[in-house]
Parts: structure tokens; C-alpha cells; sequence
């Protein structure tokens, strides 16, 4: 029988990801009701260092396997061996972050254990059934950002696998746990038919606006009288990272990977500052435990104003003209 919560530790250049430390916030909630066991799964060339971190963030097992290589990019190969990890562990769920690696990694997983995947989730909650054993529920935006729906994987398909979108849980408080290590040596890498030639940085990662103490987020009114270039002035002028909302992918003012809120990131800045936003749910859904934020739009009834702790009802080229004469 299926038994316990495995986390998938996505990692680079031999440290944990932030967006699956995360996920081991996410799996404590599971585990209130469930018991089960938190297990984390790593696949690296050098393992050490994210074994510590996973050991510091309260993981009680950790499935390991050194590969004599980078496997970065390497799904056909690294797929491969997760799927035979995951069936020897043999979690009833597995929690992946929703980027773009583990899209591409579990998508392939997915397809050889004959399970599902539910993709992008927001919030993951617990159901019973009547024989006293639980499921989870995998909640998610769906169609564009008009519907919020709950996913069950199917009875008698296990592990339950998902992706949570980064941002949505906190990364753990470190602490003293000790965790059992356990080498998977006997699930050797098969050969990829992937070559990489040549890893090239983003001028600009989405770490950059998860991981800022300060967000200017630009709405439709952003994109209004070249107003987006004075956004990006005051943003850099107070050493702000840059969101945004969906009008402003749409036009590719910003890229998707800092869209904020239920189909983009969710952010926790301490000072959010949002310019010509109107305020809608499925946007300010993605903004969590902020200590501060303020608001400017034309409109008096802006939802916006509901959410921010102050708003100011004014043009933002205005406000932020005068701003940067200071």
C-alpha cells in the first residue's frame, strides 16, 4: 500500500532549490492529517551539500542517488531514474515544484508509472474516504484565470503527483532534524540522447521577484502614455523587482515568468507598490504576508484599494513624476 509524502529536490549547481524547501512547509499540512511520513527525493553530482539543507528544514528520509554527472536538462535520462526511485519508495503523493524543470521531468514520470499529474496547483488540502484512508486535493486556476477547480487523482493510481507553483508556502524555519539517508546505488543513469553544448544565464530569473524585499507591480494602466518606462526608473531608483499582471504579458511588456497572481507567482515582499492595478482576485491572489502595500489608481472603486494598506487615488505618471524630483 502507497504510504507517505515524497518531495522531489530540484536542484542547481549542487543546492536545493528554493521552490521545493517549500514544498516541505505544504507536506506538514498533509501530514497533520495523514501522519505520513516526509520524504525527500535528490538526484545530483553532488549531493552533500542539498542533503544538509533538506536534514536542516524538518525532511525525516531522504532517497539519494550521485550520479557521475550533471543531469541537467537530461529529462529522457533523469526521468528515467526518478520513475524507478518512485517505485521502490512508493509514496501516495509526490510534490513537485511547478517549474520549469519539473514540469519537464514529471511530465515524462508521469507517463511511466501510468499515473496522473495535476499541474500548477495553489493550494493542496486533504479529503477522507470512507474506508478511513485520504486523498488529496489539488486546487488550481483553470481556464485562463476565470475558474478555481479541485483535482482528485484517480482511486487505485498512486503516487498522486502535482506541481505547486513557487511562492505559495513558506520555506521552513531551520532546524536540528536528523533525517535517514538512504543511497539508492543499484538505479544506475541510462545513457541520454541529449547532448547540452553550452548553459547560458537569464539576464533576469524569477528568483529575483520571489526572493525581493520590494515588488512594483504594473497594471493595465502601466501600459498607458509609455508610462512602463517611468515604472521601471522608480523600480530601479528603490531597488524594486519588477511584477506584473496578465495585460502586461499579454502585450510582452514583462515576461510570464513575472506575472503575479492565480495563473503566475505568488509573491511575499515585504512593500508591495502597485501602479495603475485594478485589483482583481485572480491577481491579488498572489500576493501573501505583506507588511506593506500601496496603492495608486484613477479609480476611487478600485478593488484594489480594498486590499492595499494605503492607497492613493492619482495618475501614476503623476505620482511618480514627482517622486523621482525627490
Amino acid at each position: 500500500m502507497a504510504n507517505g509524502i515524497c518531495i522531489f529536490a530540484e536542484n542547481y549547481n549542487g543546492k536545493l532549490e528554493p521552490a521545493s524547501a517549500e514544498l516541505v512547509s505544504a507536506a506538514r499540512r498533509i501530514q497533520e492529517t495523514t501522519k505520513e511520513e516526509i520524504s525527500a527525493l535528490v538526484v545530483a553530482e553532488s549531493c552533500d551539500g542539498i542533503i544538509e539543507e533538506l536534514k536542516g528544514i524538518g525532511v525525516e528520509k531522504i532517497y539519494a542517488i550521485k550520479t557521475d554527472h550533471d543531469l541537467l536538462l537530461q529529462d529522457d535520462a533523469a526521468s528515467q531514474m526518478i520513475a524507478d526511485m518512485l517505485k521502490k519508495i512508493d509514496p501516495s503523493s509526490v510534490l513537485i515544484p511547478a517549474t520549469p524543470t519539473g514540469r519537464s521531468l514529471f511530465s515524462r514520470v508521469a507517463m511511466k508509472l501510468n499515473c496522473g499529474l495535476t499541474a500548477d496547483c495553489t493550494e493542496l488540502l486533504v479529503g477522507a474516504k470512507e474506508d478511513g484512508t485520504y486523498y488529496i486535493k489539488q486546487n488550481k486556476p483553470s481556464y485562463g484565470e476565470n475558474v478555481f477547480v479541485t483535482i482528485i487523482t484517480r482511486e487505485g493510481y498512486y503516487p498522486q503527483m502535482m506541481t505547486v507553483r513557487p511562492g505559495v508556502y513558506m520555506v521552513p524555519e531551520q532546524t536540528e532534524g536528523q533525517a535517514e539517508v538512504i543511497y539508492m546505488d543499484d538505479i544506475q543513469a541510462p545513457v541520454s540522447q541529449v547532448e547540452v553544448v553550452e548553459i547560458l544565464p537569464q539576464e533576469e530569473s524569477t528568483d529575483s521577484i520571489l526572493s525581493s524585499e520590494i515588488v512594483v507591480v504594473g497594471g493595465r494602466g502601466a501600459l498607458e502614455d509609455d508610462n512602463f518606462t517611468l515604472v521601471k526608473e522608480f523600480a530601479d531608483k528603490i531597488g524594486a523587482a519588477i511584477g506584473g499582471t496578465r495585460p502586461m504579458v499579454d502585450t510582452g511588456t514583462i515576461p510570464f515568468d513575472h506575472q503575479i497572481g492565480q495563473t503566475g507567482l505568488t509573491i511575499r515582499p515585504k512593500i508591495c507598490i502597485s501602479l495603475g492595478v485594478s485589483g482583481a482576485i485572480q491577481h491579488t491572489e498572489g500576493i501573501k504576508d505583506t507588511k506593506l502595500f500601496v496603492a495608486v489608481n484613477t479609480d476611487e472603486n478600485a478593488a484594489i484599494f480594498k486590499v492595499a494598506d494605503y492607497g492613493i487615488q492619482a495618475d501614476l505618471r503623476e505620482v511618480l513624476e514627482n517622486y523621482m524630483k525627490l
